[in-house]
Parts: structure tokens; sequence; C-alpha cells
């Protein structure tokens, strides 16, 4: 019984990590699926860049807790927790994501904002590409 137990508890956990872990590969990495494909590509100038802050969602984990009395007058707590709640609570408080809203004069005299992970800086006046794809849109220097 303690073999299955663990084999179980085991299960739990890993599945619990899995949820934790976070697959990104950077700025210079694709996902399959933008591996040959065309996406249309327009030019324009920087005219404005805002600065705006994503707030995560407040989380309530999801479980049981309760107290048992067996027949033998054994006493115990027991407690559930579905796994992404255990993978949550592991990985802690999620954190604030800042983001561009980057605003373009199209060479065509179009305005269009973007808005994209602020990992890469632009200034105003600055000569962009907008890559766009399936509704899409990113901005590259």
């Amino acid at each position: 019984m303690r073999k299955v137990t663990f084999i179980i508890s085991s299960l739990f956990l890993l599945a619990g990590l899995s949820a934790c872990s976070n697959n990104s590969a950077g700025k210079n990495s694709s996902a399959p699926k933008t591996i040959y494909t065309v996406k249309e590509v327009q030019q324009g100038t920087v005219v404005a860049v805002n600065k705006r802050i994503i707030q995560p969602r407040q989380y309530r984990p999801n479980g049981n807790i309760g107290v048992s009395v067996g027949s033998g007058g054994h006493a115990g707590i027991y407690g559930a927790m579905d796994i992404l709640s255990i993978g949550r609570l592991l990985k802690g408080p999620a954190k604030p994501k800042v983001i561009n809203e980057i605003i373009i004069k199209r060479d065509n005299g179009e305005m269009v904002a973007v808005t994209q992970p602020a990992t890469v800086s632009f200034n105003r006046g600055d000569r962009v590409k907008i890559l766009q794809r399936e509704g899409e849109a990113r901005v590259i220097h």
C-alpha cells in the first residue's frame, strides 16, 4: 500500500512541477508553427511609446480541507487540491508584466498601435518594421 501511495504522490508532484515550468527560449526563438510562414511586412516611424503594466489575476487555490475521526479513535487532517493549485503555490505569486504600446505612423500615413512585451527599447522617431500574420503583429528595428 505504501508503494502505491508513494507512486501516486510522485505523479502528482511531477504534474505540479511541470505546471511551473517556463518553456520560453528567448526573443530570437520561434514556435514551430511560425517556421515557413508568410508575414506581411510594413515600415513606419515610431510616434510614441507608452509603457503599460499588466497586473496578474488574483489567485485563490481550489481545494478542501477537513478532519476525520476513525472508528478506532484515530483522528487526522486530510486535504485535496487540484494540480494547478499545487503548481501555482510552488511557483509563488505571479509578477506584473511590463509591455510597450508602440504607436507607429506607417509610410502610407495610417497610424497603428502595437502592444508587445517590453524586451526591446523603442524611441520616438525610430524607423521600424511591423510584421503581421493572422491578426498578430510585432515591431522590430
